[in-house]
């Protein structure tokens, strides 16, 4: 498999100076995109449904794994480096490198805040539910059709605020969580707008160590109190 990975012969792109060699050994995307579907997809292709709701979910697997294949590609783009002593631009390459794991989960997770509700028609195709009832996000801009690195989903996720035995989410209640905190472990967003309690513990942890001839660490415990936000 490996041998057949070699480095990709993609072109120089025009917006790369005269004056840069296109070289190195760029991220061979074509084999990643179709080593990828061969890989990924083969589940959804094996399936026989037997029901309409498995043969849609398959449709949009699919369709889903296909998209994130699109995004990836779509913003592969050329890095250069200047080569040469003491920081010397003697010889300036450029390759096409994959866009980093942040920027793609970046990109995936504003696309599943606005992924697009759709459902299967009488010839086995998907379509939007309604136009009206689209998003998962009401304040996203409306749609009339999906758009090839749109993600889509068929039914309503579960609600991760409350434990729910049957679709084996835990909930939130008894999470630790961050008071003041803007991101996803915030006390305001974990807590789903519950509240939280604040406890007072100690916490004992080793400290002033040193070493001592020959050959072993001592350190003193050290007790500290802190302040723990735990969701309602």
């Amino acid at each position: 498999m490996l041998t057949s990975c070699g480095c990709s012969d993609e072109a120089k792109p025009k917006n790369v100076a005269e004056d840069w060699t296109w070289g190195g050994c760029g991220d061979n995307v074509d084999y990643g995109y179709r080593f990828a579907k061969n890989f990924i997809d083969i589940r959804e292709k094996e399936r026989d449904p037997k029901r309409d709701h498995d043969q849609g979910r398959s449709l949009m697997n699919r369709r889903n794994n296909e998209a994130g294949r699109k995004i990836l590609k779509r913003h592969t783009a050329p890095k250069c480096k200047c080569h040469g002593v003491s920081g010397a631009c003697n010889l300036k390459t450029c390759w096409m490198q994959l866009p980093s794991m942040r920027q793609v989960g970046n990109i995936l997770q504003n696309k599943y805040k606005n992924a697009i509700r759709v459902q299967v028609n009488s010839r086995g195709n998907l379509q939007l539910v309604s136009k009206d009832d689209f998003s998962k996000d009401p304040h996203s801009k409306r749609k009339t059709r999906a758009l090839p690195t749109d993600l889509v989903f068929m039914d309503d996720s579960p609600d991760y605020c409350r434990q729910d035995r049957a679709t084996g989410t835990l909930g939130t209640e008894g999470r630790i969580c961050r008071r003041g905190s803007e991101g996803a472990d915030g006390c305001d967003s974990l807590c789903c707008g519950r509240g939280y309690n604040t406890y007072t513990v100690e916490q004992k942890t080793k400290c002033n160590c040193k070493f001592e001839w020959c050959c072993k660490v001592v350190c003193q415990t050290c007790t500290n109190t802190t302040q723990v936000d735990i969701c309602k």
